[in-house]
């Protein structure tokens, strides 16, 4: 199969989302101009009070510098109030592209191009597309409800080989390294298992001719899939992948969630963001934010040995009791769309004085209901394998001691399946979504029609003070606010944007500009007005030209070089 690399894009993160210590301690910097009086001014009235612009060509180091200094200002963003928790709103943005393959090249016998139908798949990391490959090629005749219609007078074959199209990993597809990072061993999941994202696409002729003469795909309802899966620690196969199970944390769309509950009267399954996870003495309380909190009121120790304890927990808004749950442990409580709460275990200390709950607390609330649709056109379902030779779509799952199965057949994940309308005549340059999500791209070139897998992704999350979450393959947490004797309330942090994005004349507020005239176009305008002054040769530099953005100051934070670059940052961020 030939295939080819495309170049994956960086990773573009927001500001106040860099959750690493800033370097401390004393840097060096020319400075040009009042430099203090603009460090002194970069946040006003707890709001930032600059732009941060890094060139389109810069390096990944800039990038970081870039990151590093909106992080430092966010940290000063806060104002006096009465609140009792912090947040902060931040963009994520990230682009990638799979492997590719080209459907009508013929020169190869084993290539696709000569085929009637074929499938394409990637992963977030190309260990399991591997291992997908092996097993659909041996012993999956049937593919997340894709039929395989290649049989011959009677049951169908598996697929055959030079049927697939391994387009390796889609790195922003994200995979999550243990599912169970409490070591609960959820429903037989191992304490070191993992789970990870897959996109799969089922192409077939518009004609029964093959790809290679006719040129023309189509795919219809059912030939899209978006699916998240968890796999052995033991095994990239999916054949050996154990049951879901309520507790564990998984990728879904792009985030890692937890799965808190599992309905299996109205076959629902819940996901939530996770906030905290850890033990609650009973009578404490947790702040999720946002007016809400979780209280663990009581434990009851049962007089059985070795009967369960039971523990009661209320979720509280604004003060008042909005849900309770007095049941004994495991157990879930979800309350709307805001709070969900998988309960672990309730025991109490060596001396029986107090009681404790262990358990999982989530906000951001995704409800999937399997066989409905969860986004138009995208339907919802249980992934199941059913240990000979299927891999298949159930809507409904039965749950067992926390463990999701399905009748006869494993349930290692989700998966969201196209049902819109089906497309044809695909022949030339075109972007499908896959549960707006990534997306199944087709580049033609010349007499090539390439096909891979894309994504162009942003996230705007919110985070409180100390809440971490992974979205989009980077790990974000918020550490703190500042604030002197009060607490900080919600603001937006500053974001770093492209000079492309930018304009000086347009600029309705100061700018700072990370990197020299070779990688930021702005800085460059600045140069060829004579209002900075920078080559290879300078050494970390931190210069002021008044006025220059429509009126508004700008600060020039660059260097000769990359790493002078980064010492005039660290300098910058020193001064703030």
């Amino acid at each position: 199969m030939a295939m080819s690399m495309k170049k994956i894009g960086a990773i573009a993160v927001g500001g106040a989302m860099v959750a690493s210590a800033l370097a401390t301690g004393a840097f060096a910097a020319e400075k040009v101009g009042d430099v203090d009086a603009f460090a002194a001014d970069v946040v006003a009235d707890g709001n930032a009070n600059v732009d941060i612009v890094v060139g389109s060509n810069a390096a990944a180091l800039d990038v970081v510098s870039a990151a590093n200094i909106a992080a430092k200002i966010g940290s000063l963003m806060f104002k006096e109030g009465t609140v009792e928790d912090g947040a902060a709103e931040i963009s994520v943005t990230a682009k990638a592209e799979s492997n590719d393959v080209d459907i009508l090249d013929n020169s190869v016998a084993t290539n696709i191009g000569s085929q009637t139908e074929a499938l394409f798949f990637a992963a977030a990391d190309n260990d399991y597309t591997k291992a997908f490959d092996t097993d659909v090629s041996a012993t999956i005749v049937k593919v997340f409800d894709i039929e395989n219609s290649l049989g011959v007078g009677g049951a169908a074959a598996a697929w055959p080989a030079v049927n697939l199209a391994d387009l390796g990993d889609l790195s922003t597809l994200v995979e999550v390294d243990d599912v169970d990072p409490s070591d609960w061993t959820l429903g037989g999941v191992g304490t070191s298992d993992n789970a990870a994202e897959m996109v799969i696409a089922r192409l077939e002729m518009d004609g029964l001719t093959d790809f290679g003469t006719a040129g023309e795909a189509k795919f219809d309802e059912g030939d899209l899939i978006y699916a998240s899966l968890v796999f052995s620690d033991a095994s990239d196969s999916i054949t050996a992948s154990p049951n879901m199970a309520v507790g564990i944390t998984m990728p879904v769309l792009g985030q890692e969630r937890v799965l808190v509950k599992a309905d299996d009267d109205d076959e629902i399954l819940y996901f939530g963001s996770e906030v905290f996870r850890g033990v609650l003495k009973e009578g404490d309380s947790y702040d999720i934010g946002n007016g809400y909190s979780v209280k663990a009121t009581s434990v009851l120790k049962p007089t059985t040995v070795g009967a369960t304890p039971k523990a009661e927990l209320q979720v509280l808004k604004d003060g008042k009791v909005v849900s309770s749950k007095f049941d004994s442990v495991p157990y879930s409580l979800v309350y709307g769309d805001d709070v969900g709460i998988y309960v672990e275990d309730a025991l109490e200390n060596v001396a029986g004085e107090a009681g404790y709950v262990e358990l999982v607390i989530t906000d951001n609330i995704l409800e999937m209901e399997l066989g409905e649709e969860v986004i138009p056109d995208w339907e919802a379902y249980a992934v199941g394998y059913d240990g000979v030779n299927d891999i298949v779509l159930a809507d409904d799952f039965t749950k067992a001691a926390g463990a999701i199965t399905a009748t006869g057949v494993t349930v290692p994940g989700i998966a969201l399946k196209y049902v819109g309308d089906n497309e044809d005549g695909i022949d030339s340059d075109k972007d499908y979504d896959i549960a707006d999500y990534a997306k199944l791209a087709f580049d033609e070139d010349g007499t090539e029609l390439n096909v891979f897998f894309k994504m162009d992704e942003s996230k705007d999350i919110s985070l409180n003070v100390g809440q971490k979450v992974s979205v989009l393959n980077a790990e974000v947490k918020l550490s703190e606010i500042a604030a002197e004797a009060k607490e900080a309330v919600v603001m937006t942090a500053p974001i770093a944007v492209l000079d492309s994005e930018a304009s000086l004349d347009d600029a309705d507020k100061a700018l700072i500009l990370v990197g020299g005239p070779v990688v930021n176009a702005l800085t460059a305008e600045l140069a060829d007005a004579g209002l900075v002054a920078m080559d290879n040769e300078s050494p970390a530099t931190l210069a002021v030209a008044a006025g220059a953005a429509n009126g508004n100051d700008v600060l020039v934070v660059a260097g000769g070089d990359r790493a002078a670059t980064e010492e005039a940052a660290e300098a910058l961020i020193a001064m703030l």
